[in-house]
C-alpha cells in the first residue's frame, strides 16, 4: 500500500518532468493538479530538512494575492512540500541580471511605479493579524508575474540566530539598483528626486529611519508628485520605433510632399485626401508622444521643445517650395 508521501506525489500532484530547480535547500518540480477542475499546472516545492508547514498552511487559510495561491502543504521526514500556484514572469533578481545583461536600467517612473507595487504588498502583510512575516525576503523571492502584479515567494519563519532583517534597508537598496542598475556601496550614487527617500531608508540611525511602511509610501509619492529643480534630459532608451521623429517625419514629411504636389497641380480632391493624413498623423503622433512622456516621467525643457517645432515648419516651407519651383514645373 502506497505512503501518504507517495500518494501526495504520484497521485495528487504528477510531476510534468524532472526538477526546474535543485540544490541543497529546495526541490521544484512543475506538477498537475489531478484532483482538480481542468487538472491545471502548479509548483511542487520540497523544502529539505526544514519545517515551515504552520507558515504555509496559515498562507492557505488566508489566501491573499501577496503570495501565489497555495493547494496544500504536508509535512514529511523532516522536510516540507508544498504546492502553490505555476506563476508566469519572473523575480526580481532575474529581471535585474536582465537589465544589467542589457546595460540598462529603469526609468524613474518604472522604478516608482514597481516600488509603489512592492510597498503595497509588504503593507498588506505587516497589516494581516497576528502579523505574517517573511522571514527570508529577498530580489529572488519576489515575483514580477506577467501582468504586473508583485507576489512574495518561499515564505520562511524568522530565524532568531540570524541578525534582525532590515525590511526598510532592503528596500532602499532594492530601489536605488531599479533606479541606477546597481545597489549602493558605501553611499547612495543616485542623483534624483528619489535620493532623499534611498537616504532615508539606508540611514543607519534607526530613530532617523521610517517608522513603517506607509511613511516610506507617502514620501515616495510626494517626491514623484514634485517639481524636480535640475535639469532632465530627454530619455530615448526604449523609445518605440514609431514614436520617434525620424520615422514620424519621413511619413509627415511625404504626405506634405503629396498634398504640395496636388495642390499646385490644382487637384484639390487629390489634395484634400493627402491634406487630411497629414493633419490627422500629425495629430496623432503629437498625441502619442506625450503620452508616452507623461508616462516616463519625462519633461522637455522649453529649448528642446520649441527648437524641433520651427525646425519642422521650416522643413515643411523649403518642401512645398521646392515642390512649386522644381517639380510641378517640369511635370507641367
Amino acid at each position: 500500500m502506497a505512503s501518504e508521501k507517495e500518494e501526495f506525489v504520484t497521485k495528487l500532484y504528477v510531476p510534468t518532468g524532472e526538477p526546474i530547480k535543485k540544490n541543497g535547500h529546495v526541490t521544484i518540480y512543475r506538477v498537475r493538479c489531478m484532483q482538480e477542475p481542468g487538472r491545471p499546472e502548479a509548483l511542487l516545492k520540497l523544502y529539505h530538512n526544514k519545517n515551515c508547514a504552520k507558515v504555509y498552511e496559515r498562507l492557505m487559510q488566508l489566501n491573499y494575492t501577496e503570495w501565489p495561491r497555495v493547494h496544500n502543504v504536508k509535512f514529511f521526514d523532516g522536510n516540507t512540500l508544498v504546492v502553490e500556484d505555476y506563476l508566469k514572469g519572473a523575480t526580481m533578481q532575474e529581471i535585474m541580471e536582465g537589465k544589467r545583461a542589457q546595460k540598462s536600467k529603469y526609468t524613474e517612473a518604472e522604478a516608482q511605479k514597481i516600488m509603489e507595487r512592492i510597498t503595497e504588498a509588504v503593507k498588506v502583510i505587516n497589516e494581516i493579524q497576528p502579523p505574517l512575516s517573511h522571514g527570508n525576503l529577498k530580489k529572488s523571492n519576489i515575483f514580477i508575474t506577467s501582468g504586473g502584479h508583485v507576489k512574495f515567494l518561499d515564505f520562511e519563519p524568522a530565524d532568531p540566530k540570524k541578525p534582525r532583517f532590515n525590511l526598510l534597508e532592503f528596500l532602499g537598496r532594492l530601489f536605488h539598483e531599479l533606479l541606477t542598475g546597481h545597489e549602493p556601496k558605501g553611499k547612495v550614487s543616485y542623483e534624483g528626486r528619489y535620493r532623499k527617500v534611498i537616504e532615508k531608508c539606508l540611514e543607519a540611525n534607526p530613530d532617523k529611519q521610517y517608522a513603517d511602511i506607509k511613511e516610506l509610501q507617502d514620501d515616495i509619492e510626494e517626491a514623484r508628485e514634485m517639481e524636480y529643480e535640475e535639469s532632465e534630459e530627454v530619455r530615448t532608451v526604449g523609445i518605440p520605433y514609431i514614436l520617434t521623429i525620424p520615422f514620424q517625419g519621413t511619413i509627415l514629411a511625404l504626405e506634405w510632399t503629396l498634398f504640395s504636389f496636388f495642390f499646385q497641380k490644382d487637384s484639390m480632391t487629390n489634395a484634400a485626401m493627402f491634406g487630411v493624413a497629414f493633419v490627422v498623423h500629425l495629430l496623432l503622433f503629437i498625441w502619442r508622444r506625450a503620452v508616452f512622456l507623461k508616462e516616463e516621467n519625462v519633461r522637455l525643457d522649453p529649448a528642446k521643445t520649441i527648437l524641433p517645432i520651427v525646425a519642422f515648419v521650416l522643413i515643411l516651407v523649403l518642401i512645398y517650395v521646392g515642390v512649386g519651383k522644381f517639380i510641378v514645373p517640369i511635370t507641367s
